[in-house]
């Protein structure tokens, strides 16, 4: 019997530790080494599940057959360049070895292409088109090599050759991609005039995809004031050559460089960029990347600048790119909008699995797995899609192709596993918007912050409100415009005489506060007769300066809680009123007061009270055109746009021409003592916030001196 329940006990507790296993190895599969951000609506960095998990190392033990027979220890050298062919066999660029690995879908080494009846000098890029036939950009050699299947040599493509081609031009290819036509477009090192693009024969066909030249503005103050000579010996400026290369399978050509405008270019067959404008450090935040990635051995600089050096399109037509300076993998959808990048501090020791230390290239299978070559680590690392990262790139694919009914599916259940993601809410208002939901579409967009579908739901709205009580406003009009006639022909015939009583009653006089408003207004219409008499005939007072600030503040705050998402995209939550009031508040202050001394100093006439009533008048203008923009904005679209714009910017004018008139009547000031005036408040608006600041900072450490020294003495 005992040796019943001792064996039971052993199988009870062998069942647990192997139930304890494999669970904890789910765990670790389940958690991927490294964080993975997204961007919202709003453009804040919100944490995501991770979008693809580890799934492997490939590339790590490699054996080769030497001379002898022997299997032989060969791992990679220095590789640059990865790509998968459509059977998913993966082609490793072996630079440092001066060959190219051939592996399965697998991982396991199919073979090792060296070329030997014309040796590889430090190949840097390899290409697999449709045929089979293998592309690579024999770098040290200066060519770009045509293979067959089998791996022989077919044809040998070295410097074109061509009257465009002037004698300084470098050929040193580094990557290549080829067309469905069977045009070559190489990548050589260090050129600035764009892609070298060949016909199938390998004949110069002309450069492709030329960056723009990046000009500072210290550049284009000398292209003024610099004499023609001057000119000449400065630097020439040239635009940045192109680092790396990919192609989609409709034909789209992708780029990257060095450039702060266009570090990823999607390219058409006419050499247009469709991502104009695209800038990889604006969409990733860096900073903050940084300091997630931060170990106690980093150093508190800066994040390096960003080197992408390749970029990759899946089945889908997902973007992925790394940035090798911070070892970032980042996706794009097909339009450019960012969907994750991830990243994840190197630790001493052995890899681990899923961070890259220097990542150089990287590649997609048709399983939209993701391989990506480490040159410092001589390995390629495997991530795969995890489901929330399916769910996203299946709900992306459904909705660029219009089927917004079935992506609802995918973006719900997105919304359900992360409430933050706001790309989610984006795909969930199209789908209300083609049911025509647009009362549901706009609280989407709203919150995914998405101000041009929120108005584009709006004015649906608006126009099925309009044509619903149309007959109401036709019934109202005609009614209006028969009671018009009628009162007018009424009056015609009326004989009646109208007298008019004089009235001997002594008007009564009116307030002197009222008489101070109607003075502001007057201010309007004559500005200058209007601040002189403030100072010359006292027509103006604090109480009525006082009213005018506190309407403004009123006008203030309901264009912070009440000017509609379209024109202000932001939350509500997110909005501060009181910081933004104590800041103006704290601007006008300093104006007031700055101003009075300036006056002071050279010579003006204003009083102290003369500058507060003037100022706090010239701000009347924001509450007679801020309010009625406020409103309106409510009722109107990103097709008004205009018109918000023209009374903003109205408005803004207006207070800035007041105010300077005021300076020139109240002082007595000529248009450029004026100018000159108006300079010196503002730099010594400037003077005065830092001696605030500095004497902030010097307080607090002296009252901490103080308290220190109480309590050593104390002790």
């Amino acid at each position: 019997m005992n040796i019943i329940r001792r064996i039971w006990h052993f199988l009870f507790a062998s069942i647990s530790l192997i139930i304890l296993f494999l669970s904890s190895s789910l765990m670790v599969k389940a958690d991927a080494p490294y964080e993975t951000f997204s961007v919202n609506g709003f453009g804040r960095t919100i944490f995501t599940q991770p979008a693809y998990e580890p799934t492997g190392v490939l590339a790590q033990d490699i054996y080769v057959t030497d001379e002898n027979g022997e299997s032989v220890y060969s791992p990679l050298k220095q590789p640059q360049d990865l790509f998968i062919d459509e059977n998913d066999h993966i082609y490793i660029a072996d630079t440092g070895n001066n060959r190219i690995v051939h592996l399965d879908k697998d991982g396991q080494l199919i073979r090792v292409i060296s070329v030997p009846e014309s040796p590889l000098n430090q190949p840097s890029g390899v290409f697999v088109d449709k045929n089979g036939d293998i592309f690579v950009a024999d770098t040290g050699n200066k060519r770009v090599l045509r293979l067959d299947k089998d791996g022989k040599l077919i044809k040998e493509f070295g410097r074109p050759e061509s009257k465009y081609v002037d004698d300084k031009f470098v050929y040193e290819p580094i990557n290549m991609i080829v067309d469905r036509r069977g045009f070559i477009f190489v990548v050589s090192r260090g050129t600035y005039q764009g892609i070298v693009q060949l016909d199938p024969e390998g004949e110069f066909y002309g450069f492709y995809g030329t960056n723009v030249t990046e000009v500072s503005l210290m550049d284009r103050i000398r292209n003024i004031f610099y004499t023609e000579e001057q000119l000449k010996r400065q630097v020439r400026l040239l635009p940045n050559p192109i680092r790396n290369i990919d192609i989609d399978q409709n034909g789209f050509i992708y780029t990257v460089s060095r450039d702060k405008t266009e570090q990823i270019k999607k390219i058409n067959v006419r050499g247009e960029n469709q991502w104009k404008g695209f800038s990889f450090s604006d969409n990733i935040n860096l900073d903050f990347l940084r300091r997630r990635m931060m170990t106690p051995t980093d150093d508190e600089e800066g994040p390096p600048a960003t080197e992408i050096t390749d970029v990759t399109v899946d089945q889908n037509g997902i973007v992925t790119v790394i940035d090798k300076a911070n070892a970032i993998i980042a996706q794009f959808n097909q339009t450019g909008e960012l969907l994750f990048f991830w990243g994840a501090p190197v630790t001493s020791g052995s890899p681990q699995v899923g961070v890259t230390k220097s990542p150089v290239a990287l590649d997609t299978n048709s399983e939209n797995k993701i391989f990506i070559l480490d040159d410092s680590l001589n390995l390629v690392q495997a991530l795969q899609p995890t489901d929330f990262g399916q769910d996203i790139q299946s709900a992306y694919i459904l909705t660029q192709e219009g089927r917004y009914e079935e992506s609802e599916e995918y973006w719900d259940k997105i919304v359900k596993q992360n409430a933050l993601f706001s790309p989610a809410y984006e795909g969930l208002a199209r789908a209300a918007f083609s049911r025509e939901n647009y009362e549901e579409a706009r609280e989407l967009y709203k919150l995914s912050g998405d101000e041009t579908g929120y108005s584009d739901s709006f004015w649906q709205i608006r126009l099925q409100w309009f044509q619903k009580n149309f007959a109401y406003f036709a019934n109202a009009f005609l009614v209006i415009g028969v009671g018009t006639i009628v009162g007018s022909q009424y009056q015609r015939r009326s004989k009646r005489k109208i007298k008019r009583v004089k009235k001997n009653r002594a008007r009564k006089k009116e307030l002197t506060l009222i008489e101070h408003l109607k003075h502001a207004f007057y201010i309007l219409i004559h500005p200058l007769d209007g601040f002189a008499d403030i100072r010359y005939s006292n027509k103006g007072g604090y109480l009525s300066a006082f009213v005018i600030l506190a309407l403004v503040i009123v006008v203030a705050l309901t264009r912070i809680y009440y000017t509609s998402f379209t024109f202000q995209p932001i939350p509500v939550e997110n909005l501060n009123a009181g910081s933004i009031l104590l800041g103006a508040t704290v601007v006008w202050v300093s104006w007031v007061i700055c101003h009075y001394l300036i006056g002071a100093i050279r010579y003006g006439q204003a009083r102290f009270k003369d500058v507060f009533i003037g100022s706090a008048y010239s701000l009347l203008p924001v509450f007679l055109l801020g309010l009625p923009i406020a409103l309106l904005s409510n009722i109107m679209t990103l097709s008004e746009g205009s018109i918000y714009g023209f009374f903003t910017s109205m408005m803004i004018i207006w207070c800035a021409a007041l105010f300077f008139w005021m300076v020139q009547a109240l002082q007595n000031y000529s248009v450029g003592e004026t100018i000159v005036n108006i300079l010196l408040t503002l730099f010594s608006m400037i003077m005065l916030w830092v001696l605030i600041f500095i004497i902030v900072g010097l307080s607090s450490e002296t009252i901490d001196f103080v308290y220190t020294l109480y309590q050593e003495v104390t002790m």
